[in-house]
């Protein structure tokens, strides 16, 4: 049997292989112009998914990475500005004993005063410290919130929360980026047992505590602490009561301690004065200002906290208003050395706070040396499954341009024989 192969048969074969070949030559040309070995998903179908993978374990190593440089950054800035506090705090002790100089005036202290007045400040600024976001950096949660202010009445508020925010380094992994103000600058030991005043959020009036203080610290130490305390305002008998806080918590039948009639805003609740229904006083006083409505509650605490700020502020504030008379002298005393052991405590808070966030940064350090060792192998397994041999393409390359080229030139002579060139 004939098998009859036309030349029109021939012509598509020749053309057909052509093209072939040109598209191995092209595809072997993007190989060694991208340097990869799998250009498509079609070159290798499983690399291709093990590509995809691969690279999205390096995307996420990557952010762990970056996360883990901006944790450094903000604990970084975090220590600088406590140490800085420390620093303050060694000359604050240094003006602290110096104040208390058998030969110096009253307006020596007063000069001394100025200093500890300054450093009051540069602590406070610190205190407000922002990153390079704007955000506060001891504000707990409220990043956008300017966590310590000084009101008029002398007294510092907290205007942030205790949260730490967390940031992840790692898939089972989060580290702490802040510490809240109040970890780093209220909750420190005093050398004196005081009180805390706070106003109940559900009040309906305009009255608040504006200022708080132990008056008698001996009938405090002995008759308050470490008991808290309920001032209720009685719009009905237009005074206030003052009652212990576990009788109101307990529901139990309550008698009031003291009664201060209401004789205007502001008020000073004066727990010293004669008791209704115990024998000795309290110890302790408060100014609530503002109109409170009938039933409206604030909270007397007792505590044994100082923040740091009050801390040098009762100091200077000593050293500006005692004069050389014995009693005030006496007093000095007493306060020159109740700010010494705040402030110690205020230091040893300080290291506390510093020793954590140097352990952060070592778990920083060793959870980002072992993510740099994980990209390393990846971008290795990556290089294997993706990247090209160069030599093997080149080779091939040259392989495929000669073929080509031999097969271009043999069309180019076989479709030039026909019975009609022949016949020419």
């Amino acid at each position: 049997m004939a098998i009859r192969f036309s030349f029109l048969q021939g012509f598509n074969t020749s053309v057909a292989d052509i093209v072939r070949l040109q598209q191995q030559t092209f595809e072997t040309q993007q190989q060694v112009s991208t340097g990869r070995r799998i250009v498509t998903p079609a070159d290798d179908p499983v690399a291709s998914a093990r590509i995809i993978q691969v690279n999205q374990e390096l995307s996420q190593v990557g952010q762990f990475i970056q996360n883990a440089d901006s944790v450094e950054n903000r604990l970084n800035l975090a220590e600088n500005q406590i140490q800085q506090v420390s620093n303050l705090l060694v000359r604050l002790r240094e003006l602290t004993v110096q104040s208390g100089g058998l030969g110096l005036t009253q307006g020596d202290r007063r000069n001394i005063a100025a200093e500890i007045d300054t450093r009051l400040e540069e602590i406070l600024d610190l205190a407000n410290t922002r990153d390079v976001n704007g955000e506060y950096i001891f504000a707990g949660f409220q990043g956008s919130v300017r966590p310590f202010e000084r009101l008029q009445s002398g007294e510092f508020i907290y205007n942030g929360d205790e949260g730490q925010r967390l940031v992840q380094i790692a898939s089972s992994t989060q580290i702490p980026i802040s510490d809240s103000g109040k970890a780093v600058f209220i909750d420190i030991d005093s050398a004196q047992n005081l009180i805390a005043t706070e106003d109940e959020l559900s009040n309906t009036g305009t009255g608040t505590i504006v200022a708080g203080s132990v008056t008698d610290q001996t009938n405090y130490d002995a008759n308050s602490y470490p008991n808290d305390y309920v001032v209720q305002f009685d719009g009905g008998g237009n005074q206030y009561q003052i009652f212990n806080k576990n009788d109101i918590l307990d529901g139990a039948p309550t008698t009031a301690i003291f009664t201060v009639p209401n004789t205007g805003s502001p008020i000073t609740i004066d727990a010293n004065a004669t008791p209704l229904a115990a024998p000795t006083n309290l110890g302790w006083e408060i100014t609530i200002a503002g109109t409170p409505a009938d039933g409206d509650l604030f909270y007397v605490n007792s505590s044994e906290k100082q923040d740091i700020f009050t801390t040098i502020a009762n100091l200077s504030d000593g050293l500006k208003n005692l004069n050389d008379t014995p009693g005030d002298q006496l007093v000095l005393d007493q306060l020159i050395a109740d700010t010494l052991d705040n402030v110690t405590a205020a230091e040893e808070n300080m290291s506390k706070i510093k020793a954590q966030i140097g352990a952060r940064q070592n778990t920083l350090d060793s959870v980002r040396s072992l993510h740099q060792g994980v990209e390393l192998v990846n971008q290795e397994v990556l290089s294997e499954i993706r990247d090209l041999d160069y030599a093997e393409a080149l080779s091939r390359l040259s392989l495929e341009t000669f073929t080509l080229e031999a097969a271009q030139q043999s069309f180019a002579r076989i479709s030039n024989l026909s019975l009609f060139n022949f016949l020419r």
